[in-house]
């Protein structure tokens, strides 16, 4: 009898913290097996990573987020065969010497996660095998990222993944991981502080054969801004945004069930509370 009742009252705690959060996610039709963490503490996602890892299963999206004093994780497993390293990395200088040591064992960075904890910048990181071309840039301006994908993508490297956060000096960062897939492969991105703009636009490029694979929503002085990626592709995608993890978790086997459609992009945030 205690045992249940301490395994219900951790799943109260565990709907409660969850209901802090808000979700949203790109689904897109797949055969393939996927695997996923729901707000794991950081010992539990490695464990979670390395047990999946051995599986076969490679980790394709991370994404944390923190309610109260506690900082959780998401992720993302694709069923490839393809072996993924997990990474920690406090400070930005240590994460440039990482990179090059592991493109020196022949280590791709797949996707890039950061944020800032008392004075501290904690990069979490995701590398696969392979020797092609990457880079990643860190940047304070929405500016800068736009004259660095200009520049990166004449020389066929291509914007694969983005992020924001408030670095420890309180300033945005933008974190923008760049790779090259040969000289057919291309990206393309589009930002804007409307979100039925933001969704036009989606529209439209869908329509042209581009389809949005990762979905960023951020703000800065206080205003909300909405960011995809979008590449050629010939399965559509969607874009379900905006749900508690209660209704998201439900679409998720719904979607799963009814139609073999699986989260490939996860992204989690705060609502802040009105005043």
């Amino acid at each position: 009898m205690r045992n249940v009742l301490l395994i219900a009252f951790m799943l109260f705690i565990l709907s409660t913290l969850s209901a802090q959060f808000t979700f949203s996610g790109v689904f897109t039709p797949a055969d393939t097996e996927y695997e996923y963490a729901h707000q794991l503490s950081w010992e539990a996602l490695q464990q979670q990573h390395e047990a999946l890892d051995a599986k076969g299963f490679r980790l394709t999206d991370i994404e944390t987020a923190k309610a109260g004093a506690h900082r959780y994780y998401w992720a993302i497993w694709k069923k490839d065969e393809v072996h993924s390293i997990l990474k920690r990395i406090e400070s930005w200088d240590s994460l440039v010497i990482v990179k090059r040591e592991m493109a020196a064992d022949s280590f791709v960075m797949d996707e890039i996660e950061a944020y800032t904890y008392g004075d501290k910048e904690y990069y979490l990181a995701v590398w696969t095998p392979g020797y092609r071309e990457h880079k990643i840039r860190k940047l304070t301006s929405w500016e800068g990222v736009e004259n660095d994908y200009e520049n990166l993508s004449r020389r066929d490297l291509q914007l694969v993944d983005i992020e924001s956060f408030d670095g420890k000096d309180g300033i945005t960062q933008y974190l923008a991981l760049y790779q090259w897939e040969g000289p057919e492969f291309k990206t393309f991105y589009y930002r804007s502080h409307d979100y039925d703009d933001f969704i036009t636009d989606k529209g439209y490029r869908q329509k042209s054969g581009y389809h949005l694979f990762d979905y960023e929503r951020f703000k800065k002085r206080d205003m909300s801004f909405y960011v995809g990626l979008y590449k050629a592709e010939e399965n559509s995608r969607r874009l379900e945004d905006h749900y508690n993890w209660e209704d998201f978790s439900k679409l998720m086997a719904e979607q799963k069930e009814q139609n073999n459609v699986v989260l490939t992009d996860i992204d989690v945030y705060v609502e802040e509370k009105e005043r």
